[in-house]
């Protein structure tokens, strides 16, 4: 998809960047300038402290930071659905594709249409207690179920269903549910596969398991039902590495693939493979 079919949509551009990070935040400025030269309204916010009321009639928004400014400002404007530009000022940079060499040339394409984003899928996390939803999330890389760190590491007993099949009781440390754009994140760290960004799929990855024959598991996306044991205790989901809640025994966590798309901006001189070579160092 090209920015030539977003740019009717186009009437006010919102522009986070990384806290405490000078150089991304007179970038921000920049852009924010740059943009009002062409009639259009804009705004600068530290990703941290975006409202909804910063969301009102966004039809782009563009990040300037690593790929955890543009996980904290997908969690503060999703369901939105507009083109993110990331604008690469941290260290990684699978999700912020556009790096700093060629920032202003990808600015420029905006506004001819020419500037390419991915569809990519999101997940929608809902929390069940004693029959009633009491939170729900939503995840571009991965959510977490997981004892407290504080906590001293404990295995623990999650049942897990697909569809309201039983797939497994995984006994581990905890449990990593991700995205294909998640898979080269906390999944990957822990053992989890590389999956292509562009596949639809849910990425199961269990933490140091203890049973040697609990692998990760790739399924279509489904209604996943994770189901946490009695007599569990101090257990948390996370979702991005964003505070998440505090689950008690009996908890159940239904996790679907959410409606809306997140749109992220194509690097405009690499591919999905060139970008994973570079990063792995393969």
């Amino acid at each position: 998809m090209f920015a030539s079919e977003f740019n009717k949509n186009i009437k006010r551009v919102l522009i986070s960047y990384k806290k405490d990070a000078e150089d991304a935040f007179k970038y921000a400025n920049y852009v924010c300038e740059f943009i009002k030269t062409k009639g259009i309204d804009a705004a600068v916010k530290p990703s941290m402290n975006i409202t909804a009321a910063d969301t009102e009639n966004v039809g782009l928004v563009v990040v300037c930071g690593g790929d955890g400014t543009l996980l904290i400002t997908f969690g503060k404007i999703f369901p939105l659905e507009v083109p993110i530009i990331g604008i690469n000022f941290g260290k990684l940079g699978f999700l912020v594709e556009v790096s700093e060499s060629l920032r202003d040339e990808a600015l420029k394409k905006i506004f001819d249409g020419s500037l390419e984003f991915h569809p990519r899928m999101a997940l929608d996390i809902n929390v069940i207690r004693s029959g009633r939803s009491i939170s729900k999330f939503v995840s571009l890389n991965e959510a977490t179920i997981a004892r407290e760190k504080s906590i001293h590491a404990r295995i623990i007993d999650l049942s897990v269903h697909v569809n309201d099949v039983w797939l497994n009781d995984f006994r581990a440390d905890g449990l990593i549910i991700a995205t294909p754009v998640g898979s080269t994140a906390y999944s990957l760290s822990a053992g989890g596969p590389i999956v292509q960004p562009d596949v639809e799929a849910f990425i199961l990855t269990p933490i140091c398991p203890h049973t040697l024959t609990n692998r990760p598991v790739i399924i279509n996306p489904c209604e996943l039902k994770i189901k946490i044991a009695p007599q569990e205790r101090n257990i948390f989901i996370s979702a991005d590495g964003r505070d998440g809640i505090k689950l008690c025994d009996n908890d159940e966590i239904i996790i679907k693939k959410h409606p809306s798309k997140v749109y992220l901006s194509a690097s405009l001189s690499l591919n999905y493979w060139d970008i994973l070579r570079s990063k792995l160092n393969w």
